[in-house]
């Protein structure tokens, strides 16, 4: 793996670099330049054999793409875009090139185990120390399984925006970062224990203040229909009842939007009426849909982000292979797909839930609600994600397009990245195969821009 990359590093001195055969093992991906470009090196010109560009249409075929800086500067036919002749030139004719993936819906530090619920919250009580050296390896993995930006929906201390901080200033790797700060949680709601605190409507303006003060991109508001922590954990709250007041969640949502940035929520079943009618911008996890609901969403234009995988999380307990076993991250996603696939067949239940909410992704696609995807805490996930909306029927095209394009729709970021458009960030990967032909084909990541860097070199440790 090393050695590989190593040849290719030299090959990148030339300022033109062509990807290895396609029998190349994942970690000696093709094409791989230092962990950051050279800052000489302003303007990039990628061939694609393939480009799918996340807006949900078909692929393209001979394409490039230029790169100035951090951002693309055309994209086109090969045969009307004219190369820089000072161009750096990366081969990607062999490979299906595609944005990176948006993972709509990221907690950084955050392993969850077999304890589920209680696990997380302990790990947030550790020390921050611990959480960065949580979020540093996270993030490296997410980095490696082809996502570029994570939309973070809480943690705690602000430990998303250093890490952020961080990731910007290269002294870290990492995908993009679009930190929220803070949970924002009510007493006996859902969160770590100092953050279930806010109650009243001034005190929800206070701390999105506080949150938005520190550097937060979007917050989070986490309404929950039944209590979540204590002796009357999962104790249903009265019908159409939340942890919040209607008051608090219009003074929270309201607050954010006069500070002109987003809110999104945490909500399923009837919290996801609450959080609507209050004027979220989008939906976390929106479990337990029924028809009524899909159309209330669809008549707002409010999407949401399924989080398929983090509900394994009670048979779940492979952290310790990702660090110390798997050498790639294939390894990691078919280590996924096995402990799933075993919790499936040894349960029953958990079978026909997965099959009910099949079928809600299903029929929220036919409304017309948008359908995004997120790993929550499941680091590396995003093709599991989207072999989950496959298995509900949407194509393999329309997965990818909402791992990308309709993901940053969803959240609020389309204008910066999702999609291969002039005057987007150049967060861009390239997969060995055809994904929109094979979503598992999303596993074979050859090549990794975020910004214009050239992540590509990495090793999966």
């Amino acid at each position: 793996m090393r050695t590989t990359a190593m040849t290719l590093r030299t090959a990148v001195l030339a300022a033109v670099f062509v990807p290895s055969s396609p029998s190349a093992s994942y970690g000696a991906a093709p094409a791989m330049a230092a962990a950051h470009t050279p800052a000489t090196q302003e303007v990039t010109a990628i061939r694609a054999g393939r480009l799918i560009d996340g807006t949900g249409q078909p692929a393209r075929q001979d394409q490039v793409i230029i790169v100035r800086g951090e951002r693309i500067e055309a994209v086109g036919d090969a045969a009307a875009i004219a190369i820089p002749d000072h161009a750096r030139v990366v081969d990607l004719s062999g490979y299906t090139v595609m944005p990176g993936i948006v993972d709509a819906h990221a907690h950084l530090s955050i392993r969850p185990d077999i304890r589920t619920l209680r696990g997380q919250l302990e790990g947030m009580e550790q020390h921050d120390a611990m959480q960065m050296a949580r979020i540093i390896r996270n993030i490296r993995v997410q980095l490696m399984s082809g996502v570029t930006s994570v939309y973070v929906v809480g943690e705690v201390h602000y430990n998303d925006i250093q890490a952020s901080q961080a990731v910007e200033e290269g002294i870290i790797p990492g995908p993009r970062i679009y930190p929220s700060g803070n949970f924002i949680s009510t007493t006996a709601g859902h969160g770590p224990a100092e953050y279930r605190t806010t109650n009243g409507p001034w005190e929800m303006r206070t701390f999105v203040r506080q949150n938005y003060e520190m550097g937060a991109h979007h917050m989070k508001l986490t309404i929950t229909d039944r209590a979540r922590v204590g002796p009357n954990n999962g104790t249903p709250y009265a019908p159409g009842e939340s942890n919040y007041t209607k008051e608090e969640i219009d003074a929270a949502v309201n607050e954010l939007h006069r500070l002109g940035i987003e809110a999104t929520a945490h909500a399923n079943g009837e919290s996801i009426r609450l959080a609507v009618e209050a004027g979220v911008n989008s939906i976390q996890h929106g479990g337990n849909l029924n028809d009524e609901l899909m159309d209330l969403m669809a008549s707002r234009d409010v999407g949401f982000v399924n989080t398929y995988t983090i509900g394994f999380q009670s048979v779940f307990n492979e952290w310790g292979f990702l660090d110390n076993e798997a050498g790639d991250i294939r390894d990691w996603l078919e280590r996924g797909r096995q402990v799933h696939g075993r919790a499936l067949d040894e349960n029953p239940g958990r079978a026909q839930r997965r099959l009910d909410r099949l079928g809600q992704l299903r029929r929220s696609k036919d409304k017309g609600v948008k359908v995004g995807i997120g790993t929550d805490s499941m680091h590396g996930y995003m093709l599991l994600e989207m072999e989950n909306l496959v298995a509900a029927g949407f194509t393999p095209l329309e997965a990818i397009a909402a791992a990308t394009g309709l993901n940053a729709e969803i959240v609020g970021i389309e204008d910066e990245v999702g999609t291969v458009e002039v005057g987007r960030f150049a967060d861009i990967i390239a997969i060995d195969g055809r994904p929109d032909e094979n979503i598992r084909d999303m596993g074979n990541v050859a090549f990794i821009m975020v910004g214009g860097r050239d992540q590509s070199a990495l090793s999966f440790r």
